[in-house]
């Protein structure tokens, strides 16, 4: 159950990552292809399959499989185990069940920003932002991608930046790759109007599993103090007192097979087992829906829990003059921005 938990909640903190958006100025050199043509699986597909990877794919981060069917998205994570997750964005709700131990877990989301339908938001974003004179498109041409000839797309926006990979030969989507602000996400594998089932994407837990309380992710609980207990809890439980590598979504997948695996070793009780996926849960959302002003900033790799001089991230609250700066010991100070860390 802990280990579902916690990946529960690294997979309900990238739900809204931001979806794509292009806008076209002309055809890439060496192809008779155009963009138009390129866009229009995506804005036609009833379906969608692609694997999802948050963060550099040499990085070990773990491939997240999707199966997309309107507002229903079928969640897996193939190499850390045999849970199915079922994501309903209208519903605002989430069902995870694992095949091996006949268990179920509901979880309803509170605070996220409203998308009624995943593949419409996606093509209703595509088509709005072809309309946004900051947003610009340069020509690629083609290109060897992942062993096959592509034609790229390079968008770019104030607030993102997004490339666009397309078969030379058919015209279809096969990769988009999508930074903003400091998260980095690669869709790849991809596949429009796959055959699919309804059952896939039922949000009844299967028959005669045990189903385990319903829990609540609300983007509002990942506040600074929660972010400094899952700096805790990761350092003690986890890392041998040091603070993680980094504090991104991407950067907790990479952790999350060994963390899986520690957890497995623990002898926790179900409150202990729930305390902990909660922490780890509302200390994800903290960085993933930033609501401070510009950047935040973390130097903690390395570190020891405790080093109370040591700075090791801070960020500038919004509508704040000063900086919050959390320290080694979890002690966080207010500093005037001329005297932050170099």
């Amino acid at each position: 159950m802990t280990s579902k938990r916690t990946k529960i909640a690294a997979a309900a903190a990238i739900l809204i990552a931001a979806v794509i958006g292009f806008r076209f100025l002309g055809n890439p050199v060496g192809s008779t292809l155009t963009f138009a043509q390129v866009i229009q699986p995506i804005l036609n597909a009833g379906t969608a399959q692609f694997d999802i990877v948050i963060g550099d794919e040499d990085s070990g981060a773990p491939v997240i499989r999707d199966l997309v069917m309107g507002s229903r998205i079928r969640r897996t994570v193939p190499g850390m185990g045999d849970d199915v997750t079922i994501i309903d964005l209208e519903a605002s709700r989430i069902l995870t069940f694992s095949e091996t131990k006949k268990e179920a877990q509901y979880m309803s989301l509170e605070g996220l920003p409203s998308i009624p339908n995943y593949m419409e938001n996606l093509k209703n974003v595509i088509v709005m932002l072809q309309q946004t004179p900051d947003f610009v498109v340069e020509n690629l041409g083609l290109q060897q991608v992942d062993g096959r000839e592509v034609v790229g797309f390079l968008a770019r926006h104030p607030r993102a930046e997004i490339t666009i990979w397309a078969d030379a030969e058919t015209g279809l989507p096969v990769r988009i790759e999508q930074n903003e602000g400091q998260m980095r996400v690669v869709c790849k594998n991809m596949r429009f109007d796959v055959p699919v089932e309804d059952a896939w994407f039922s949000m009844d837990a299967p028959e005669g599993y045990k189903v385990h309380q319903d829990s609540t992710l609300d983007i509002h609980a990942g506040t600074e103090g929660a972010f400094i207990e899952g700096l805790r809890l990761l350092a003690e439980r986890f890392n041998n007192g040091r603070f993680p590598d980094g504090v991104a979504v991407e950067d907790y997948l990479k952790q999350a097979p060994d963390v899986a695996r520690q957890l497995q070793e623990m002898d926790l009780s179900s409150e202990e087992q729930i305390a902990l996926g909660q922490t780890i849960q509302n200390y994800l959302l903290f960085t993933r829906f930033f609501q401070g002003e510009g950047e935040w900033t973390y130097r903690g790799q390395g570190i020891m829990l405790g080093e109370a001089e040591t700075p090791i991230f801070w960020y500038r609250p919004k509508d704040s003059a000063t900086y919050r700066v959390i320290y080694g010991d979890l002690h966080v100070e207010d500093v005037a921005g001329e005297n932050l860390p170099r």
